[in-house]
């Protein structure tokens, strides 16, 4: 698709691009800033299909166990019982004989189990969030886009279209790429990531025309099929963390509601740099409306690194009315008490939790990347198995040994 475009420098440090489409009836508008970050508005956004946000009312929750080591199962038993009476989890087995391994990781905490659910999805790593389905609500139904994976784990980037072809859902393939933790949303048309959406999809041009700049092209390209993809209205996209693996734009902010956004904040003393990034972040989101109204932008205080290894307290699970963050042992007490505090202030009849991912530390993944959420409106699949089946199939006596 050939777009037409103009350029207009304004101000210091801003260049306004507009993208008009050949074929659509409606203009997108990307403005650049310095320091890497970018605000994409579109005209004419029917609304739908609608990207899901994750506050919304969910169907289950989604843990995979494809290369889930012995020693993290505490975390899988924590989720699993701190979830009970708020949501359902169903955790993706490749075979029946992870099934039963996992069925006696669970028995280890007891068998209070009726929320859990099992389901045999092959699967390369546990990392859900990345390469899981994008849900997306039509007037009929639902869709399930897939973008592009990591092209050496067939099972992963495979997951979105067996799981369409499982629910009945319909099925959209996406020929650009991106995490899905690195693509978050508010459930009417905003949506939030970072600028590694530009390395992802590096478009070179063998001859560049004469007087164009390529690098504002090739920007243009990838926001253009991101908002046509996911039919966005507005698409945010941020500065990642410095000395942070995964670029991901969950590892600082979080939707807490269509009007409200929870976003990192560093001690500047100690991690300067980080904590000018998280604060010009902050500042791009306390610009944006939604219904005419500006995002109300939350600070929560977050852990400086050790090393590369992060505590994102905004790298959580909001599921129906529950609230999981994510902590490491060596987190300050007072700091994870004002983490816990900040969400109950502001999601007042959610019941928040917190999840010791230690063992995980050193993965670079969090409690948000190895989740992923089934919004009510989607279908699930065939063939899942109650986690009692499983127990009276594996384990009749109750007990592993």
């Amino acid at each position: 698709m050939r777009l037409f475009s103009g350029l207009l420098f304004i101000g210091l440090g801003f260049i306004v691009v507009s993208i008009q489409r050949a074929q659509a009836d409606n203009t997108i508008q990307m403005v650049l800033d310095i320091a890497g970050g970018a605000h994409v508005t579109a005209d004419g956004v029917q609304p739908y299909p609608r990207l899901a946000a994750e506050f919304e009312p969910t169907r289950a929750l989604l843990l995979g166990v494809a290369d889930w080591q012995p020693h993290h199962r505490e975390i899988l038993i924590e989720i699993a019982e701190k979830a009970a009476d708020h949501v359902n989890v169903m955790v993706l087995c490749n075979d029946t004989w992870q099934i039963k391994d996992t069925t006696g990781w669970l028995l280890e905490g007891g068998d209070k189990y009726s929320h859990v659910y099992f389901c045999e999805f092959p699967l390369d790593t546990v990392w859900l969030r990345d390469f899981g389905p994008i849900f997306s609500q039509t007037a009929e139904g639902s869709q399930t886009l897939d973008f592009y994976y990591e092209g050496t784990r067939p099972k992963d980037d495979s997951l979105p279209k067996v799981w369409s072809k499982r629910t009945g859902s319909q099925y959209v393939e996406v020929p650009w790429t991106v995490q899905g933790g690195n693509l978050i949303g508010n459930g009417q048309g905003l949506a939030l990531a970072t600028n590694r959406i530009f390395e992802d999809n590096y478009i070179t041009f063998p001859q560049p025309t004469p007087g164009v700049n390529p690098e504002i092209e090739r920007r243009k390209m990838v926001v253009d099929q991101f908002m046509k993809f996911c039919n966005l209205a507005q698409l945010v996209v941020l500065e990642p963390l410095q000395s942070e693996l995964t670029k991901h734009v969950d590892m600082f902010a979080t939707f807490l509601s269509p009007e409200d956004v929870m976003v990192a904040q560093l001690d500047a003393r100690v991690d300067p740099v980080n904590a000018a990034i998280l604060d010009r972040n902050a500042a791009r989101l306390s610009k944006i409306k939604v219904g005419g109204q500006p995002l109300r932008v939350h600070r929560i205080q977050i852990p400086v690194r050790d090393g590369t290894s992060w505590s994102a307290y905004t790298n959580v699970v909001i599921a129906g009315d529950l609230v999981l963050i994510p902590i490491f042992g060596t987190d300050p007490p007072a700091m994870v008490e004002a983490a816990k505090a900040a969400y109950r202030r502001l999601l007042p009849e959610h019941t928040v939790e917190t999840i010791d991912m230690s063992s995980m530390k050193q993965l670079q993944g969090e409690l948000h990347c190895l989740s992923l959420h089934v919004p009510a409106f989607a279908p699930m699949p065939d063939r899942i198995y109650p986690f009692e089946n499983s127990v009276r199939a594996y384990f009749p006596n109750g007990k592993t040994e």
